[in-house]
């Protein structure tokens, strides 16, 4: 997830090589999207537009441009960071990158790429993720047919 405040430097490099790393591990549910906090949406938009086709940044990355930024508030991204970057599985951000207007630079999106895998799930995990997704829905039938039963009995 990326939070971005203006369309500037190397953010067009990020963002292809996230497109690219989304595209590659599909299999395992990598997504990725750039949240644009902005007051000037059309500029923005245009701005976007443009970045997009140079890039040639597909679907893989939507770029948003949200109506309220007040629901976003809670993310509490740093007033002075034009970019920021949360590295997240599982609702538990395991790394996170800021950077200041005009700091992101190629040496940082290769930082930012080289700490990807550590969201992108091994065969391993995704097995022991299958098995207590199975467990879990395995558990809630037999809760249901317990209830079931009971307001059977109750009758």
């Amino acid at each position: 997830m990326l939070f971005v405040r203006d369309v500037t430097g190397a953010l067009g490099m990020l963002l292809k090589q996230l497109d690219e790393a989304v595209a590659a591990n599909k299999a395992v549910d990598l997504r990725s999207f750039a949240v644009v906090l902005t007051d000037d949406r059309e500029a923005t938009e245009a701005k976007l537009k443009e970045l997009a086709q140079k890039y040639a940044i597909s679907d893989n990355v939507p770029l948003v441009i949200p109506e309220d930024l007040a629901p976003l508030k809670r993310y509490k991204i740093h007033q002075d960071a034009e970019v920021t970057v949360l590295l997240y599985r599982r609702c538990i951000v395991l790394d996170n990158f800021a950077f200041k207007a005009g700091e992101l630079k190629e040496q940082d999106v290769k930082a930012i790429m080289a700490a990807l895998p550590k969201i992108i799930p091994s065969q391993e995990d995704l097995e022991r993720e299958a098995k207590e997704k199975a467990e879990a829905e395995l558990k809630r039938k037999l809760e249901a047919e317990k209830q079931k039963a009971a307001k059977k009995e109750n009758e």
